[in-house]
């Protein structure tokens, strides 16, 4: 065990076999991959979706009591907004023997190219831990959390900044750790696909 102040405000023993903690919980409100394959399929604009995760420490409120043990985990994702904004672009630049490459042709890592536009989603995922308490009954206790996210699609460049999209959000996986008495490690994959409104 170790002793960590990781928020500044509270110090708690960790455990080092926290893995071995998460073998039995149920998870509740995570996608079928069935839902996640008709996303990609469906939809005038295929290539208009993100995934990523959000990891977070959450502490058990200070009125609740210690926790033994995480029983089930209940999670749901809810979109607060939408905007597309402009954005830099790459222009341009021209190689040592002269060739001018031209910035749209300019991809990252990701293949992703730069257009002048992205869609900026924001939303919250909203997480319930049911866990049982370290006291003698083990009575069952929950503590309800909201998870802030904010994350962006490219858009086309001549999207006009006052276009709306159908939003279809996906809870891909969420895993759910015990770090000690009285804090929790949450990381939630996330898949959101965007259609834009005619």
């Amino acid at each position: 065990m170790m002793n960590c102040d990781y928020t500044n405000s509270t110090v708690h023993t960790f455990h080092s076999e926290v893995c071995e903690q998460c073998d039995n919980i149920n998870y509740v409100g995570v996608s079928q991959e069935s839902a996640l394959e008709r996303a990609l399929r469906c939809g005038p604009v295929s290539e208009q979706w993100v995934q990523f995760f959000v990891p977070k420490i959450l502490d058990i409120p200070e009125q609740k009591p210690d926790m033994e043990g995480i029983v089930s985990v209940n999670s749901s994702i809810k979109i607060i907004s939408q905007r597309v904004v402009n954005t830099p672009v790459v222009n341009g630049y021209t190689r040592p023997d002269g060739t001018v490459v031209p910035g749209e042709d300019i991809p990252n890592g990701e293949c992703t190219h730069l257009t002048g536009k992205k869609l900026i989603i924001e939303g919250v995922i909203l997480q319930k831990i049911i866990y049982t308490a370290a006291v003698p009954d083990q009575a069952l206790h929950s503590a309800t959390y909201t998870i802030p996210f904010s994350v962006f699609i490219i858009a086309g460049k001549d999207v006009p900044l006052t276009q709306d999209y159908v939003l279809h959000p996906y809870l891909e996986d969420v895993y759910v750790c015990r770090l000690s008495e009285r804090s929790v490690f949450s990381n939630n994959t996330l898949f959101i696909k965007a259609i834009p409104v005619c």
